[in-house]
């Protein structure tokens, strides 16, 4: 199987319960060792920070990760920033410390999570044969640009519906 890094997973109805129903995740990397995302519909309550915090997955881990759409928070000649998908790059601390004195027309285009989505060697594409997820091309303006609530009914697949019997 290719992977599905830097792409959207996005939750089939069938997962309609516990932390990954109705879940987009943003896959970060996807190997023989396993795969890591970040699920971007999980708000979480925050105090005493300057920013939203969202949950990005079941798996605890010290500390932050940040996504961010602001190409001019990139210094020219770094290429050790990597570009998840079209528009969305992983956060460096410098610019975190730019996300905590954002002004209000740049808050919008970065998130922070706690926690992660992660999967063992081949568990991942085990729930995919199940037909668990829905792979999807992802990008910055469907993530900065979308509101939270409604990121998996925009990508989700319409349900058809039940056959009349009449």
């Amino acid at each position: 199987m290719s992977s599905v890094a830097g792409k959207f997973l996005v939750a089939r109805p069938m997962l309609n319960e516990g932390f990954f129903a109705n879940s987009v995740i943003l896959m970060l990397q996807h190997n023989g060792e396993g795969a890591l995302g970040l699920t971007l519909n999980r708000p979480a309550q925050a105090k005493d920070l300057p920013f939203p915090i969202f949950v990005g997955g079941p798996c605890k881990m010290d500390g932050l990760l940040m996504i961010h759409g602001m190409k001019d928070w990139l210094k020219p000649d770094d290429e050790t920033v990597p570009e998840i998908c079209p528009g969305v790059f992983l956060g460096t601390a410098e610019q975190f410390e730019k996300a905590t004195n954002a002004e209000e027309t740049e808050a919008g285009k970065f998130r922070i999570f706690t926690g992660y989505a992660g999967w063992g060697p081949g568990q991942l594409e085990s729930e995919m044969q199940q037909d668990a997820w829905i792979v999807m091309p992802a990008n910055g303006e469907l993530i900065f640009d979308t509101p939270t609530d409604d990121l998996w009914g925009r990508l989700a697949p319409r349900r058809l519906p039940t056959p009349s019997m009449n």
